[in-house]
């Protein structure tokens, strides 16, 4: 059996305590715009493709979150919404911050499908739980 990948290097499924995800890597951009937003539309492409609604984890860490990359990012999830069952969202505390509130303003997911941690392995539990319960 071959492993798929996603556009940004992650397994994809992403198997994972008895259930599965789909993994996206925005981390390690660091100033780099023009590469984040590449991978950024390469990712929405993949994922508009298939049929099926994900669980959804992304990695923020290491990458500069401008207000520019965070308007783009918002629009990104709004569009990729339809698709999305549960988003976990991982970075440092104060990147999630500012995350958080630009998400709950101007994306349609509620806030129950959406999880907001710094430690990937508890965001990663929480996708493949059946609780719909935010971080915070």
């Amino acid at each position: 059996m071959m492993l798929r990948m996603s556009p940004s290097g992650a397994l994809s499924p992403y198997h994972y305590k008895g259930g599965y995800f789909h993994g996206i890597h925005y981390g390690s951009y660091f100033d780099n715009k023009a590469e984040l937003l590449s991978m950024m539309k390469a990712e929405e492409e993949y994922i508009l493709k298939s049929p099926e609604q994900k669980r959804v984890m992304i990695d923020f860490y290491e990458t500069n979150i401008t207000p520019d990359i965070l308007e783009h990012f918002v629009e990104h999830i709004q569009r990729l919404s339809p698709r999305i069952i549960k988003l976990s969202i991982s970075t440092d505390k104060k990147v999630l911050r500012v995350i958080r509130r630009a998400l709950f303003k101007g994306c349609s997911l509620g806030k129950g499908q959406m999880y907001f941690t710094p430690d990937m392995e508890e965001g990663k539990t929480w996708l493949v739980s059946d609780k719909y319960t935010p971080y915070w």
